[in-house]
């Protein structure tokens, strides 16, 4: 039996990073951020991918899933660890892979915050965008993109934080196909 998967429309976020506040990457305890290691790829996968995977709002995806995020994890964690966890004793319950350099019409943010959702609407999501964000600004850059779902929770209400905009032109993923 194939899994069917429909067009993606994303909508594009522009942030300005001269205007993340400093203090902005604080999980509260019991929670644990701190970047990942390079021997946690895997790791960082499995939370990416359980992060779309039971997330209702991406139900439908798994083409768009399978083709971009996971590959442009992969992509970004192989030229330079730039991953973020957040801990829950030893269980990792929340990650952000970001591209220092990414591509033409590619983003900074590459899996955006995934956080599992048992540990959702605690502020660990908006905790790691701004980690991510700082991240970014302390490797010189001036400016971060990212995209999610139009209408998402993400969209109404992560995205905006710590100055995000949208940018005019949407993105489409490629036309639907069957997954075997």
């Amino acid at each position: 039996m194939s899994i069917t998967s429909k067009p993606v429309q994303l909508v594009r976020y522009r942030w300005d990073l001269s205007a993340i506040p400093a203090d902005a990457a604080q999980v509260s305890k019991p929670f644990v951020l701190r970047a990942a290691g390079d021997q946690q790829i895997e790791e960082a996968m499995a939370i990416v991918l359980a992060s779309y995977n039971l997330d209702p709002e991406w139900s439908g995806c798994a083409l768009h899933i399978k083709d971009n995020v996971l590959p442009g994890v992969k992509k970004a964690l192989t030229k330079e660890p730039t991953c973020l966890f957040v801990y829950h004793g030893n269980r990792i319950i929340g990650v952000s892979v970001y591209d220092c350099a990414p591509e033409e019409n590619e983003v900074h943010l590459v899996s955006g915050a995934c956080v599992q959702t048992e540990y959702r609407n605690r502020g660990i999501g908006g905790a790691l965008l701004a980690a991510t964000l700082e991240g970014l600004k302390a490797r010189g850059l001036s400016e971060a993109f990212g995209h999610t779902r139009p209408n998402s929770p993400s969209a109404k209400y992560l995205c905006p934080k710590f100055g995000g905009t949208k940018v005019t032109n949407p993105i489409a993923s490629p036309a639907p196909a069957a997954l075997a």
